[in-house]
């Protein structure tokens, strides 16, 4: 059985998410790092058989688009509903990334809880001993996302 990487399984089950519940098209960025423009990001913690962090930033325009798709709103934005969305946005992507990274384990989730960018950017710079840390980036109508994990076996 070959073992898949942290990073192609964030990949996929983002991709995925993405695709499935808002419809929307994502794309690898060609810029090695970009950057995001206008943010807003969340975080929430993994218990269990991993434990860790996962963090979402997002570009204001690309969670209008997200929005959009997801509630089929044609009226104006409401930025309360959209940062609901950012939080539950973070929780699939965790579940979705747990259920193929560490099928048959329990992980449960903390509650997504908004935090900054600077917060989101840490996620994936751990130096703890076992810990496996990446980021994805994917461009998406309206902006970037950026999805960071950092997840070690538990004890």
């Amino acid at each position: 059985m070959t073992k898949t990487s942290l990073e192609d399984v964030l990949l996929a089950s983002s991709t995925e998410v993405l695709e499935t519940m808002f419809f929307a098209d994502a794309m690898t960025p060609e810029a090695p790092q970009p950057e995001h423009t206008d943010a807003v990001a969340c975080v929430l913690l993994c218990t269990g058989a991993q434990e860790g962090t996962f963090s979402v930033a997002i570009d204001r325009a690309a969670l209008v688009s997200l929005s959009e798709a997801f509630y089929g709103d044609d009226g104006p934005p409401s930025a309360i509903k959209e940062l609901e969305l950012l939080c539950e946005l973070t929780n699939m992507l965790a579940g979705s990334t747990l259920s193929a990274y560490a099928p048959e384990k329990y992980c449960p989730l903390s509650s997504p809880r908004l935090c900054d960018l600077a917060q989101h950017l840490k996620t994936a710079e751990s130096t703890q001993p076992g810990a496996q840390s990446t980021t994805i980036y994917l461009d998406i109508d309206g902006g970037l996302l950026s999805v960071s994990t950092c997840l070690k076996v538990a004890a």
